[in-house]
Order: C-alpha cells, then structure tokens, then sequence
C-alpha cells in the first residue's frame, strides 16, 4: 500500500500540487482506496463492527495545557459537530494507541486531531485546492506563534493533510498513522472493533456526533465537485459514499 500511494497526501505533496492528483496519482490513489475497503469491509459488515472488549477509550481525555487549551480556543469558531468530532477523533487515536503500544506528543496529537478539518467553513469557496492543504497551512501559521516544539511542527500539519487518504502506516509516523485512525474510526467505524463498545457509546455521550457524517458527507462532495481531482473527489468516485453508510454510526447521525 505504502508504495502503491507514495508521497500522496502528504503535506510536501500537497504544497506541491495543491491537493490535486496527477492521472497517474489518481490511478495509484483510486487502487488503494479499493484495496483497503476490500480488506476491511468484511469487519464493517461482520459482528462486532461498532465495538469489542479492547481499551475503554472515555477513560480517555484532551491534554488540559495551556496549549491545549489555545488549540480549543483557535477553533471554537468551527462549531460544535467539527469541533467534538475533533475530540474524539482525538480520543480514539489515544486509545488505538494503547492498543499498538505506541507513543507520540498527545499535545501535538491533540493539535493534528482538533485542525484536521479546520477548512470545512472555507470549503464552498476553495478552488484548485484540497481542503486539507488549506487546514494544513491554517494550523501551521497557529502552531508558529504558539508554544509547542517547533520540532512537532511538521508532524501536525502532514497528519492533517494525510487524513483522507485510505490509509497511512505507522512508518509515516506514530501521530501521523494515530490521527488518521482515529478520525477514520469516527467515521467509518473501522477498527472499533479494538475498542470497549460502551466506552465508545460513553464518548459519544460525552462528545455528541451531532449528525457528523451526514452533514460532513455533503462538504466533502462539495470540495469533491469544486475541486475534480481531489483526493475527496477520488473516493468518492470509488465507493466512499456506500462506505458511509455501511459505518456503525450512520443510523446514529441520520437520527442526529
């Protein structure tokens, strides 16, 4: 996988080519997303999908620093469903990494986690952009004024513009792979299964969905028609909107 998607997604390619997939970017981008939707869909489909017995991730909370507390602060402005899909996009990704043993900053995971769609709001404006280049580039001007290491800068901004790929690999980097899982569990419900089923209903509760993938569904189609070679537009194009409402959590958003 990792060599079928290359430097794809990631924040250099996507400075480079502002998001916008090459033809034979596309190709090799269009063959990963199917190759992983195969591997994971009989989970998606079998028991268990929206839970198992693994770690209790509303044990789970954001850093409470000062940093943490401006990364809250810088984006309020995106409203609550962004916002508390921040939060536990957040807390999954913590608790998938007690589940594969690994560490990385939980202020700069937590900065990667809350920024990963800072441009919903720009997204009916955005031209021959991703929006994830333009979140990306947001953060990194809030992270350059801020307190945390400059030496987690680059790690933050490549863990937002990766996340819409179908996957990223612990050797892309721990808080890079962890973001992505953790955002994609609270979409899709893949890898829940590694999770405690009613610690994810109490985060939930604790961090209300407010109809997430529906209403985040119809701002990625609209990234994905503004901008036809987006990695938004590609997934679509090969079976994201199915996948959508294969997810545990569907009927969950629907009612929202």
């Amino acid at each position: 996988m990792s060599r079928l998607l290359g430097e794809i997604g990631t924040i250099e390619w996507a400075r480079r080519t502002r998001g916008i997939l090459g033809r034979g970017e596309r190709a090799r981008f269009s063959a990963a997303v199917v190759l992983t939707t195969a591997r994971v869909l009989p989970r998606l489909l079998g028991p268990g999908r929206g839970g198992g017995s693994g770690p209790d991730p509303s044990q789970l909370t954001p850093p409470d620093t000062r940093f943490a507390r401006e990364v809250v602060e810088a984006c309020a402005g995106l409203g609550p469903m962004v916002v508390e899909h921040g939060y536990r996009s957040y807390i999954f990704a913590r608790a998938l990494a007690e589940v594969e043993r690994l560490e990385c900053d939980e202020e700069a995971l937590f900065a990667a986690t809350m920024f990963h769609d800072y441009a919903f709001p720009q997204i009916p404006e955005l031209e021959g952009e991703c929006f994830t280049l333009a979140g990306a580039e947001d953060a990194a001007r809030f992270l350059a004024a801020s307190s945390l290491d400059e030496a987690l800068h680059h790690a933050v901004v490549d863990a937002i513009a990766l996340h819409v790929n179908p996957t990223v690999p612990p050797e892309r980097g721990a808080l890079q792979h962890l973001a992505h899982d953790g955002i994609i569990l609270d979409v899709l419900g893949l890898r829940a299964w590694q999770l405690d089923k009613a610690g994810i209903q109490r985060t939930f509760e604790r961090h209300p969905r407010h109809g997430f993938n529906v209403e985040g569904e119809k701002m990625l189609r609209t990234n994905a028609k503004r901008v036809p070679n987006c990695r938004a537009a590609a997934i679509f194009a090969t079976g994201f909107g199915p996948a959508l409402k294969l997810s545990p959590w569907h009927k969950l958003d629907r009612a929202a």
